[in-house]
């Protein structure tokens, strides 16, 4: 009955019902007084667009001739059949009386049998309701009245009239059911809503990357930790918090540690779960691979994949940290394949490497990258440019002993005042009074693994020169104990060799920074990365010239000026003693002090960071990626190219050369420059990439195949943020989840689905709050 009660309807006027407004009702039936439904029955149970007198007509009204009809006239709008304008025939000299009607408004007339029926108790029956008004009909007009008032007062009538009164109440304010339906919705949105305000503080702790629980989490701790104290904080806002959190309405919040970590796990699957499938939509992809070693001693493997969408945009998403025994290359394969399976990813779609110089990475035979090979020769390996480009400037210093020595110093300033915080407030102090703002306000340290560490050393110690020598002047006259050791630095740096050094070697890293910087960009490929080092390399081979070293010169000996350093001077040389035959030592022609710096320190270093650039680099030029840049880029590319790139991607041969001319045609016409940029810019102009079809493709594998892991490298930032000295017991799910949630913010989260997840993922489906 409640979904037919949903229909609606409009009020309904009968021409046939006594219309006598003015009447003075009962008492006993002010719940059913009428003979039509009131206005709220009416627009509920009258169909849509039907009269009132469309029902008169169309249905026989008369109780004699269908007594179970009342209750569709009821719902249909009507009320008592109480007709007015028929002949009412004497019995034994006594006939129905119109006042009756008012007397009695339950009352409907037979004109067929001469009798009177109770509407109500027709339409709405009880076990106790007089047959004589519901299916015989009354006509003993002599006792009309007696019989009438009883029936009033009767219990079966009172029934039939409550009934009546309860569905005037159902269809106003809704029945039971609809009633408890209503209630369950509002307690299911209310506590939905607190479960989201829970994933909200813990999204907001995962951003932050700020540790969640705290040391003491009962009611008398003074810091419950960030989570809970944020709760805190935005139950002052927020009216759900309050009740569900602080007044405790519900005895289960949902705020210890073990539903912490599953809301955790449950965000990172979402965003892991969208990442996917944007890969898999990609339908091919690279994969970037780094391990690090945590706090805790574990060795994390940083897993991110590589690939493009459809509007050729490159992706480089991070997937999770993976906790490995050992670090070997059988190891980390099966790592490898145990992942990629756990996505539905094939390894069949793999198209690119990019490792570390790790042997057990990069080793041709026991190698990851050769066991991959072996099963999909497609995923072709390159080695990270930007470990290369460290690699050659790690080899500069041990290679140049006047290189060696300057930075051995740097770290030794470094060290020396850095370990001592008395030791660093006079080099502060000095600084201040000198008011000296420029530069770094802080030595910094040396690393093999920190790209940028040089340039920053050689910045930071340019920057305070003064101050340095100031600094260790005045320890090596006040400190007893360390005075030596600052004496010892300060001839080491009062000299024109140091000076020239660290003035040669900022230009130099400085030009190599801009590469280094460079080359940790995701959004690059193999084509601009060629292009940047070549530029590189021109640079550093412009700066081989007499113009450039004298440049460098004057910087050097402004400096020695500046602070009262003798001029450089040739070194005295070296002999060999009589007995062993005599002579000089590496005997040259040099006839100034200038031409033995140019000579055997600036062409040098220039010559050696040059010839490791262009030597190491070349592990990365594949036959198959110069091809696809000569195929891509290329006006007219070489048929040697555009058959290895069709041979080895089962292109074919006719129909790309086809697809080559005409694109190159059509590009040239708007563009005078060919390069991968200008190229990708016009094929996505207008939608030409339909009838490029092979073309596209090339580019696509050809922007999906990675040329660094800085990416890699950035996720250890996170996991050293997360992993602190305080959180080295965080689980491996957990420390994944949070990293994920981190690094792969911009993925955005519906806690709608989230919460669905993580009903479903109780017990049965049974959970203390009612989400669903």
């Amino acid at each position: 009955m409640v979904d037919f009660l949903s229909s609606k309807s409009t009020k309904s006027k009968n021409s046939t019902n006594i219309q006598s407004k003015s009447a003075e009702k009962p008492e006993n039936s002010t719940t059913c007084m009428g003979n039509t439904i009131n206005d709220d029955i009416m627009k509920i149970l009258k169909p849509e667009n039907v009269q009132s007198s469309e029902y008169e007509i169309n249905c026989d009204r008369d109780p004699g001739r269908n007594f179970k009809n009342a209750y569709n006239l009821l719902c249909s709008g009507l009320g008592p059949y109480q007709p007015t304008d028929c002949d009412f025939p004497k019995v034994n000299g006594r006939k129905f009386r119109i006042e009756w009607y008012v007397k009695y408004p339950w009352l409907e007339y037979s004109p067929s049998q001469n009798s009177v029926f109770c509407f109500y108790c027709r339409a709405l029956p009880s076990a106790s309701c007089d047959q004589a008004f519901i299916t015989n009909g009354f006509k003993s007009w002599k006792k009309m009245n007696e019989y009438s008032t009883n029936h009033s007062k009767s219990f079966g009538h009172k029934e039939s009239l409550t009934k009546y009164a309860g569905l005037k109440s159902a269809i106003k304010h809704g029945n039971v059911i609809s009633k408890i339906d209503s209630n369950h919705k509002k307690v299911v949105k209310e506590n939905r809503e607190y479960i989201k305000c829970l994933l909200e503080t813990l999204l907001y702790c995962a951003y932050q990357g700020i540790p969640i629980r705290g040391h003491r989490e009962n009611e008398d701790s003074e810091n419950m930790g960030n989570f809970l104290e944020l709760m805190k904080l935005r139950a002052k806002d927020n009216n759900i918090l309050d009740r569900y959190f602080l007044q405790k309405e519900k005895s289960f919040r949902y705020v210890t540690g073990t539903y912490t970590n599953e809301f955790i796990s449950l965000m990172a699957a979402f965003v892991t779960k969208n990442i996917i499938k944007d890969i898999q939509l990609a339908g091919i992809y690279s994969i970037l691979i780094d391990e690090t070693q945590d706090l805790a001693r574990h060795e994390q493997v940083s897993f991110i994949i590589r690939y493009v969408d459809g509007n050729l945009n490159p992706h480089e998403v991070f997937i999770g940290f993976y906790r490995t025994a050992r670090t070997d290359g059988e190891c980390l394969t099966n790592l490898i394949k145990v992942v990629l399976n756990s996505y539905n990813l094939r390894i069949e779609d793999l198209r690119g490497q990019c490792y570390d110089g790790a042997a057990s990475m990069r080793g041709s035979y026991n190698g990851v990258q050769a066991k991959i090979r072996t099963e999909n020769p497609l995923a072709f390996y390159v080695h990270c440019h930007a470990h290369i480009l460290n690699l050659c400037l790690v080899d500069l210093a041990k290679q140049v002993s006047y290189v060696r020595n300057t930075f051995g110093t740097l770290k030794a300033l470094h060290n020396f005042i850095g370990a001592s915080s008395k030791r660093y407030e006079i080099f502060e102090q000095i600084r201040i009074k000198m008011g000296d703002k420029i530069g770094p306000k802080t030595l910094k340290s040396l690393s093999d693994t920190r790209w940028s560490c040089r340039i920053d050393a050689l910045d930071s110690v340019l920057s305070n020169f003064t101050v340095i020598l100031k600094t260790l002047e005045d320890i090596s006259e006040q400190d007893s104990i360390y005075g030596s050791d600052a004496s010892s630095l300060l001839f080491s740096i009062s000299n024109f060799e140091f000076v020239f050094c660290i003035v040669f070697l900022n230009d130099v890293m400085r030009e190599t920074n801009i590469l280094s910087k460079y080359l940790q960009s995701p959004n690059i490929n193999y084509a601009n990365v060629n292009t940047m080092t070549l530029q590189t390399v021109a640079i550093l081979n412009e700066h081989r010239s007499v113009t450039e070293f004298d440049k460098t010169w004057n910087k050097a000996m402004k400096i020695t000026k500046k602070n009262n350093i003798s001029s450089p001077k040739l070194p005295r040389k070296r002999t060999i003693p009589l007995k062993l035959g005599g002579g000089q030592v590496n005997s040259t022609n040099i006839i100034s002090v200038q031409d033995m710096y140019k000579i055997n320190i600036y062409y040098i270093v220039l010559d050696i960071v040059i010839k490791e650039i262009q030597d190491r680099f070349k592990e990365n030029d594949l036959n198959i990626l110069q091809a696809m840049k000569d195929v891509i880029i290329s006006e007219k590319p070489e048929n040697n190219s555009i058959k290895l790139v069709c041979e080895t991607y089962n292109l074919d041969f006719n129909e790309v050369t086809i697809e080559l001319a005409m694109f190159n045609r059509m590009f040239k016409t708007k563009y005078d420059e060919f390069n991968i940029n200008n190229k990708i810019v016009y094929l996505l102009c207008g939608d030409i990439q339909i009838g490029f079809t092979n073309y596209t493709k090339i580019i696509k594998i050809f922007l999906t195949i990675p040329t660094n892991t800085s990416s890699c490298e950035r996720t250890f930032s996170c996991l050293k943020r997360l992993k602190s000295y305080l959180r080295t017991s965080m689980g491996q799910e957990r420390l994944s989840g949070l990293a994920l949630l981190q690094i792969q913010r911009e993925v955005p989260i519906d806690f709608d689905k989230v919460i669905d997840e993580f009903v479903s993922n109780g017990v049965g489906g049974n959970r203390k709050l009612t989400l669903k």
